[in-house]
């Protein structure tokens, strides 16, 4: 099960013209402990994939597979005129700044498809006894993939043709994108800024009490459906957004910008009196 909608989407492609079946197999095989070397380079994938020993058949030393996957590029001329296309659509354009990939976005690649959708796609081979395409190594590498897609959703571009970077300068060239871009012009670092304490004092109606770190982490439960948001205004939080659903730093399964959004919110609802 993937963390994100893209890479159940990357795997329910190949379902679309490879042997559920045989590609399920490959679920074994996308660990470290089998996939011993993995490396992209522009639209091709290599991989060493740890196999098994049979001495039934004679092989007794530990084989170590070569698979290598070659997706199909789509040309230059064709990515301007996808990009053109998502130009055009506001919110095609600002998933894509933010690192996102929309779902509709299949509708910008009229004359192409952007994830696979045959063997015409991807050229895969695997130095194996199995000629069968895929064999669960090739298999293996498939949801490795899907893996990675699930904290690098842009990861897809560079396979079919066009870097990440690349399309976000194009965007930038655009209307849209240029307006989209001055918004999003927020420093990546930012200065921390230490007061003399380093817990904000508590207020109660008899006395003052200041937070130790135990008060702090210890803090009750803070209900936000029991607040009271009417008049509270969404935060932009470009800087989270940025991030991604699972940056590589979020160890977690639920949505690190749905994390974040709610810590804004209940922050923001917490001192609504203070920020009026």
């Amino acid at each position: 099960m993937h963390k994100t909608w893209w890479g159940e989407e990357f795997v329910s492609a190949l379902e679309g013209f490879i042997d559920s079946g045989r590609l399920q197999r490959g679920k074994a095989y996308r660990s470290d402990h089998r996939i011993l070397k993995f490396d992209i380079g522009g639209s091709t994938v290599t991989a060493t994939v740890r196999g098994n020993t049979n001495p039934y058949f004679g092989v007794t030393k530990e084989p170590k597979y070569k698979v290598s996957l070659k997706f199909t590029e789509i040309s230059q001329a064709n990515w301007k005129n996808i990009i053109k296309k998502i130009s055009n659509n506001a919110g095609w354009l600002s998933k894509l700044m933010l690192n996102e990939i929309p779902k509709d976005i299949e509708l910008a690649f009229t004359d192409h498809s952007f994830l696979p959708n045959s063997f015409k796609d991807i050229k895969a081979s695997c130095s194996c006894p199995d000629y069968a395409n895929p064999c669960k190594h090739i298999a293996g590498v498939y949801f490795r993939i899907a893996g990675i897609l699930d904290t690098n959703p842009m990861l897809l571009f560079p396979l079919r043709g066009i870097q990440a970077d690349d399309l976000h300068n194009e965007l930038k060239k655009t209307e849209l994108g240029k307006a989209f871009s001055e918004h999003l012009s927020i420093p990546e670092d930012i200065d921390m800024e230490y007061e003399a304490q380093l817990f904000t004092p508590i207020i109660t109606s008899n006395k003052t009490q200041k937070h130790t770190q135990e008060r702090f982490w210890n803090m009750p439960q803070w209900n936000l459906e029991k607040q009271n948001t009417e008049n509270i205004e969404d935060i932009a939080a470009s800087l989270i957004k940025k991030q991604g659903d699972y940056p590589a730093f979020w160890d977690r399964s639920n949505s690190f910008v749905g994390a974040m959004e709610n810590f804004y919110k209940a922050t923001k609802v917490k001192n609504k009196k203070a920020l009026l």
